[in-house]
């Protein structure tokens, strides 16, 4: 049971929700950039959250169906289409030997996921089947990929109840141990002005342009970082670190973006405007909570 890489895009690449409790041997996490989309991709399909599935950049990903199954799409609008007609995302569908599948082009937003029943069965390397370029961990698909997946029932016809609102611009922000370090007039440039999309965005970070917040030159030791950590780089503009992001890091932070709103930002454009929010970190953990519970995510 596969599937065939015709075209495999722009780029494409096999996730699973991470690589987690690695981060001491200098291996980031990897995983989905839209942690809401590719679960509810899984959702979709009574997947385990864990299920390894396909993410589409930008389009141009074209496969070839080599065995009746059940798939779901979600997140970007990539101008998904099933033998050159176009089909609504956010639902699961069945499809056939023969089917082609197509993301041409990149209609609203930059990541879609592509699940089917069972998940993508491909190698796991430190307990994860997440491609991680960055660490030369697998490969974007290549064109004669073939893709295996277990042949499994097929779930209820349903469509998403979930679906996020991407034209959401606010990201809400965690001070971390740093945040006081910070004068009250830079936390004022930085909460009170609307940030651009950089072309210096990817699945390692993504930098942001706007008024500068200037700080004091100084040495400080590299640390630990997390996903969503905002880093204030030396020419005083903020860079969000996303699922690829080294561990460590020596510039000073004054926030983590809530780890459900990286979705949005993942989703966002050149030259897209972004703002941040505070949001106490009892809130944060109540609402991961929630999400947690729905997608049965647990590590």
């Amino acid at each position: 049971m596969s599937f065939k890489v015709i075209n495999p895009g722009f780029s494409s690449s096999i996730q699973d929700y991470g690589r987690i409790g690695y981060k001491k041997y200098g291996l980031n996490q990897a995983g989905p950039m839209d942690e809401i989309a590719y679960c509810e991709a899984n959702h979709l399909l009574e997947n385990n959250f864990n299920n390894a599935v396909i993410e589409i950049a930008f389009g141009g990903l074209e496969i070839k169906v080599e065995a009746e199954t059940s798939i779901s799409v979600t997140g970007a609008d990539l101008d998904f289409e099933v033998n050159n007609k176009k089909i609504p995302i956010w639902k699961n569908l069945q499809v056939f030997k023969g089917d082609v599948l197509k993301w041409k082009k990149a209609v609203k937003g930059t990541y879609s996921y592509l699940a089917v029943k069972g998940g993508f069965q491909t190698g796991i390397l430190f307990g994860s089947r997440s491609t991680n370029i960055r660490e030369n961990i697998g490969e974007n698909l290549k064109k004669n990929d073939i893709l295996k997946f277990k042949s499994s029932n097929f779930p209820i016809s349903r469509s998403s109840k979930n679906i996020p609102n991407y034209e959401k611009k606010s990201l809400r922000i965690m001070p971390t141990c740093q945040f006081q370090k910070f004068t009250n007039s830079q936390k004022k440039a930085f909460f009170n002005q609307g940030y651009t999309i950089s072309n210096l965005a990817n699945r390692a970070g993504c930098r942001l342009t706007g008024k500068p917040i200037m700080l004091k030159k100084s040495k400080m030791i590299s640390e630990g970082m997390s996903c969503g950590s905002v880093q204030i780089s030396n020419d005083g503009y903020p860079i969000v670190l996303m699922k690829d992001a080294p561990t460590i890091g020596g510039y000073p932070k004054i926030g983590t973006v809530f780890s459900l709103d990286l979705s949005f930002l993942s989703q966002k454009k050149l030259n897209e405007k972004i703002y941040f929010e505070p949001i106490d970190i009892e809130e944060a953990q109540s609402k991961r909570l929630i999400f947690n519970k729905h997608f049965k995510i647990h590590l």
